[in-house]
């Protein structure tokens, strides 16, 4: 007795931990959870972080070009053959030369040197720039992010979407088997024909293909969405919310009633900044028509030696220092500078036509999703109007069916436009989900 039970606590034991890392191995998401999980884990959005990060490096980068910037260097020299000059003989005849060579073996010097920016007109509109650039990368993070949460709410719709249609197979399978085992037993005992089994087999078969069909669908459609959200292959995923609360979620007259403020549509915020940084590099360009002012200071040590003692204190170090200005003016360059600035006009109207065009176009699209989603709306409660009489129909031909008063072909193509509407009423949710998504990505909501 004991050792049967040591058994059983070592198998209990067994089960909890197996259960513990199946668990494990198992996450489950709400709707919101799963966005919020994504935004986080997605390559693409943690990518879309990255640029932020280095717009942010760019501004420190540009504003560094206009702060001190010191440099220090050390040189050494070896004169192998010393270089040769041809002077007059002054101490005999000056008409002849004598060669002389000048200089030691021996060159070393070492120095620093420093420069401020003191003016310069495209240091000041760069500067501006990279801030503009700074807030474009957060615009773009903000779209990506955007599209990552567009695609996971998209795919959690279809995998929901897939499983009530798993389960809605799977029920009409066993009204269909359990319609069947009866007809059988009725054929057995001579009461109905062979021909009334043998048509209910058909549509059992067709149904048991149809729920091993979708059970691969939704499998294919789950690792999409995990791929989207970043969650590692292995792990199973639960989807906790149905399409039916996420309907009935939807505030239908706060949505058909909404106004457009094309001001808040991430796009068109994107748009407006290409536009600034378009006006941006046009006044960039014809900066390069006023003067720079910079101010720098050296000093350099430099020392000869006929032999490589320059370590030796006792040994002179020559010092010599400067202090200037550099003043620069473009005077003429062919007309370069001015080529140049019309190419940058021309970019900046175009930036300006693509915003308005855009505008315009955001404007047409949210009358038309308002519409899609009218028509969304309405095509949903006529199929679950559809459904109840769907339902009611099943429920009396099974009624007569079991009385004798219909026959099992009756009875199969009732069942499949019950399926048929059931198909419809699910579909249907989704359309009007989706139409919603729509609505909000244009009043960036998502």
């Amino acid at each position: 007795m004991k050792k049967q039970i040591g058994i059983i606590l070592i198998m209990a034991h067994a089960a909890f931990i197996l259960a513990q890392e199946k668990s494990a191995d198992t996450l489950y998401f709400s709707l919101d959870e799963a966005v919020l999980f994504a935004v986080e884990n997605n390559l693409n959005a943690q990518n879309a972080r990255l640029d932020v990060d280095a717009a942010d490096q760019r501004v420190w980068e540009t504003a560094a070009q206009g702060l001190p910037q010191v440099s220090a260097s050390v040189n050494y020299n070896y004169n192998i053959n010393l270089p040769t000059t041809l002077i007059p003989d002054f101490t005999g005849d000056p008409t002849q030369k004598i060669p002389i060579q000048f200089g030691t073996k021996h060159n070393a010097s070492a120095g620093v040197i420093g420069n401020q920016l003191l003016f310069s007109g495209e240091y000041i509109i760069g500067l501006q720039t990279a801030k503009i650039f700074k807030e474009f990368s957060k615009r773009n993070k903000e779209r990506t992010e955007q599209q990552v949460r567009q695609s996971v709410i998209e795919n959690y719709y279809l995998v929901l979407l897939g499983e009530s249609t798993l389960q809605l197979l799977e029920d009409n399978r066993d009204n269909v088997r359990r319609s069947f085992e009866e007809t059988q037993q009725l054929y057995k005992s001579g009461f109905v024909e062979e021909l009334e089994a043998d048509q209910l087999e058909v549509v059992l078969i067709d149904l048991q293909n149809s729920v091993l069909s979708m059970e691969r669908q939704i499998m294919a459609t789950k690792n999409l969405l995990k791929y989207q959200m970043g969650v590692e292959r292995e792990k199973n995923i639960v989807l906790n919310d149905s399409l039916t609360q996420l309907v009935a979620a939807i505030d239908y007259t706060a949505t058909l009633g909404l106004d457009f403020s094309i001001e808040e549509n991430i796009d068109y915020q994107i748009l407006s900044e290409q536009e600034r940084l378009a006006y941006m590099d046009l006044k960039l360009r014809r900066s390069a028509y006023l003067p720079s002012l910079s101010a720098f200071y050296s000093m350099d040590f430099a020392a000869q030696r006929d032999e490589f003692n320059f370590f030796d204190g006792n040994q002179d170090w020559y010092r010599a220092s400067m202090l200037g200005l550099s003043f620069n003016v473009p005077i003429f360059s062919s007309g370069f500078r001015r080529a140049g600035v019309s190419q940058k006009r021309i970019a900046y109207e175009q930036a300006k036509n693509s915003k308005d065009f855009a505008a315009e176009g955001l404007q047409v699209e949210f009358v038309q999703y308002k519409y899609d989603f009218a028509n969304a709306l309405e095509k949903y409660r006529s199929d679950k109007k559809n459904l109840e009489l769907s339902e009611k129909v099943v429920r009396v031909t099974n009624v007569k069916y079991m009385e004798g008063l219909a026959s099992s072909l009756e009875l199969t193509q009732v069942n499949n436009q019950y399926l048929q509407a059931l198909t419809n009423y699910t579909s249907s949710m989704v359309e009007v989900l989706n139409a919603k998504i729509k609505i909000d990505l244009l009043m960036n909501k998502i």
